[in-house]
């Protein structure tokens, strides 16, 4: 994770300040969020935010994570719910889905400046698909050793499944002058992604 500048031996008030900043750019996104009004939002001076993070960009990479570290815990419960590996694969799209447009909402910051925001957020990005593909890895086991999906290296076929989901996403966000999906497109994608699975479900099922 990217570190803060300081810590302060205070964790409650750190917490505090990536929450505030969870619902700021949540409703503004990004682009159109400044520390001011996130130190406004939590009565206390820009000057004190700055002592725990350098710039918005890097206080957006730790509500990310945050949002990253929600999504596998809730991902593992709903799974958890779930006795067959293929309905398992089917609650991982759709909780994974459910993150990507919470991730779109706190975004919106504009693709000219997608570059330089790569640099930022590459190794939150590392951590997030390798953790994916550590679950994915998991269903794929589970279900060939019970004998619901044919015999298969799971840790490959999971890093193509995240890969491919992956690609999907970019297809639709690429030409935009936004990061950021309207409804329709969003339902466009969801669409187009469970289609996916089921053709990738019925390819390992035995």
């Amino acid at each position: 994770m990217v570190q803060v500048k300081h810590t302060g031996g205070n964790t409650e008030k750190l917490n505090r300040i990536i929450e505030a900043a969870q619902r700021r750019f949540g409703i503004y996104g990004l682009e159109k969020t400044s520390m001011r009004e996130i130190a406004s939002d939590l009565g206390i001076s820009k000057a004190s935010l700055y002592y725990y993070f350098p710039d918005k960009e890097h206080l957006y990479i730790h509500v990310v994570d945050k949002e990253h570290d929600e999504f596998v815990k809730n991902l593992r419960r709903n799974m958890e719910q779930s006795e067959f590996p293929d309905q398992m694969i089917r609650n991982f799209v759709k909780t994974r889905m459910e993150l990507f447009r919470t991730f779109l909402n706190l975004s919106r910051f504009k693709m000219s400046n997608i570059r330089e925001f790569k640099s930022l957020m590459n190794d939150s990005w590392i951590r997030s698909k390798t953790k994916e593909i550590q679950i994915m890895s998991d269903v794929l086991r589970q279900g060939m050793e019970n004998g619901s999906f044919s015999k298969d290296n799971p840790d490959e076929l999971a890093e193509l499944f995240i890969d491919i989901l992956r690609g999907l996403r970019t297809t639709f966000i690429k030409n935009k002058e936004y990061f950021f999906l309207d409804d329709e497109e969003y339902a466009v994608l969801v669409e187009k992604t469970n289609r996916f699975t089921e053709v990738f479900i019925r390819g390992i099922q035995k």
